[in-house]
């Protein structure tokens, strides 16, 4: 999923807590109230659908897949609290922090996937949290069995959390390895720029020796 509102672009999530600040949670709430045009407090299916075909490039189906997954009381509506939710996963991926908000907020995530209230997720019901953070079919299959102890097809919330628990770490092992290659870009850089500032001084000595 990419996101593409321009609105979001201008809110980050709290690096301890992967929440949004005070002001951004105003802004979100004077946002969801404009897109409320009956004033009913929540938003039906068709707003929410304007909503995220405006800020992602998620097709008809995949928007309706995530409607059905964040109306947790099975209102057919979705509410402040749940919006809000949705706004901060979005800003999550459009910042690259979704593993770390993954981590953070782990038994939410997990609940939203837990359709049927079993305690526990399925395939099935894992293919949505790829949909939302950007997992291909197979890596979805291949994250589930890695992780699904038991060896039961379901994942608990426990066998859940250990998934929650290795993102973040795979995300530091992938921020200090992206950090390590800006460094060393940074540094060729500089080199490349200190031979060609040699090799324009060295061309102007030849230059001055020609004219004398």
């Amino acid at each position: 999923m990419k996101v593409k509102s321009k609105i979001l672009n201008f809110m980050h999530l709290d690096r301890e807590y992967s929440l949004l600040s005070g002001r951004n949670a105003c802004i979100v709430y004077t946002y969801f109230s404009l897109l409320d045009i009956h004033g009913t407090g929540a938003l039906n299916d068709v707003q929410f659908y304007v909503f995220l075909k405006k800020a992602t490039d998620l097709n008809r189906k995949e928007i309706y897949r995530v409607f059905d997954m964040l109306d947790v009381d099975g209102s057919s509506s979705i509410e402040y609290n749940e919006f809000y939710l949705m706004v901060c996963i979005l800003v999550s991926i459009q910042d690259h922090e979704e593993k770390k908000f993954i981590y953070h907020h782990s038994r939410t995530v997990f609940d939203l996937m837990d359709k049927d209230g079993s305690a526990s997720i399925d395939v099935e019901e894992f293919e949505i949290f790829g949909l939302l953070f950007n997992l291909g079919l197979k890596a979805i299959r291949d994250i589930f069995n890695d992780f699904d102890v038991s060896g039961d097809q379901q994942l608990d919330y426990g066998e859940f959390k250990l998934f929650a628990m290795a993102c973040i770490d795979r995300g530091k092992t992938l921020s200090k390895k992206e950090k390590d290659q800006e460094r060393a870009a940074k540094s060729e850089g500089k080199n490349i720029a200190r031979q060609q500032s040699h090799f324009s001084a060295s061309s102007q000595e030849r230059d001055g020796c020609v004219i004398m």
